[in-house]
């Protein structure tokens, strides 16, 4: 009980930390971002008929950001939200360690989260419940820091449980009877998005000394550009077979 008490109020000061209300809006990093996984992933011409299921939704940027591409969306996570923005929007509170999702068998056309699995010690459960919520056919896709890259910082973040490197995280969904499992590096830039072809920008920023993420001393103001050349994501789409 005082362990989940903690973590609970952990995962508080994290958002409260992380993110603001700026990040609501239609330029900023995280509407890109849906934007980007929209058109890549997601299938965003027949948007306004699909649902999207946000695991872990916390503020809900990511929430708003579908949502404004044309997806109806839901939300889970442990904590309520009163965020006015997101007054309109199902959330729901789960403990992601144990409880079934709180939602129907085959009902959702896509799963999505982002910074979620590596906070979670019984990812198993997330996955198993994934692949239950989630159509027949349909797709999941997840991020998560890839140990590969993120050794040095991974445990700077108090509320870090579980790493995971590529080959980890698709054994991770195959285990639980994903197919078409697809694993890789993601930087969180979004000129890459755009250019791959950049991506040796970002290996030789790599070189440059930690203390360069950071624009001052007590390592509160990062330098995306450098900070994320660094410390790299894992993109994992899985998707669940036509009968199951």
């Amino acid at each position: 009980m005082a362990r989940g008490r903690m973590e609970e109020d952990l995962s508080d000061l994290y958002l409260q930390t992380i993110y603001s209300v700026d990040e609501y809006s239609p330029d900023k990093y995280p509407q890109k971002f849906c934007n980007y996984l929209s058109e890549k992933y997601f299938n965003i011409k027949g948007a306004s008929s699909k649902t999207l299921l946000d695991i872990g939704s916390g503020k809900g940027n990511h929430l708003v950001g579908f949502s404004r591409n044309g997806f109806i969306v839901k939300g889970l996570d442990k904590r309520n939200e009163c965020i006015e923005i997101l007054k309109d929007v199902d959330i729901r509170a789960c403990d992601l360690e144990k409880e079934a999702f709180p939602f129907e068998s085959n009902y959702f056309d896509y799963v999505f989260s982002k910074s979620v699995l590596e906070h979670v010690y019984n990812t198993d459960n997330v996955v198993r419940e994934t692949y239950r919520v989630l159509k027949p056919g349909a797709f999941t896709v997840q991020l998560t820091p890839d140990w590969a890259t993120d050794y040095k910082y991974f445990w700077d973040e108090p509320t870090h449980v579980k790493p995971f490197t590529k080959k980890g995280l698709v054994r991770a969904f195959m285990l639980q009877g994903f197919v078409d499992v697809k694993c890789a590096g993601f930087y969180q830039l979004p000129f890459l998005w755009k250019y791959p072809c950049l991506a040796f920008i970002t290996r030789i920023i790599s070189l440059l000394p930690d203390s360069f993420k950071w624009k001052d001393r007590e390592e509160k103001d990062q330098n995306i550009l450098i900070r994320h050349s660094k410390e790299r994501m894992l993109l994992v789409c899985a998707r669940k077979p036509d009968k199951s």
